[in-house]
């Protein structure tokens, strides 16, 4: 819901900036002039990957600072989880 609010009709262009280590495209997306990945990271709906990229650091610095999203309440980052609940 959050996705579509910000897209809000407008045509989605995404540019392929690299591949990541499975091979998946990492791109870049653009609607209505508003770049989605730094605004989904900046109201806390998804996360920055500084082991891959600092582009959206700061932005997540503010989700959790204004408590946006998922940073509304408790959350473990991904990685964080995936330690916690390794297979042993």
């Amino acid at each position: 819901a959050a996705l579509r609010h910000a897209i809000a009709g407008s045509e989605v262009r995404c540019v392929q900036r690299d591949r990541d280590r499975y091979g998946r495209i990492v791109a870049v997306c653009v609607a209505g002039g508003v770049q989605l990945n730094r605004h989904m990271v900046r109201e806390g709906w998804a996360v920055a990957l500084p082991q891959y990229s600092r582009d959206y650091v700061a932005d997540e610095e503010t989700a959790r600072r204004d408590r946006r999203g998922l940073w509304a309440g408790k959350f473990d980052r991904p990685e964080e989880w995936r330690r916690e609940h390794r297979r042993r």
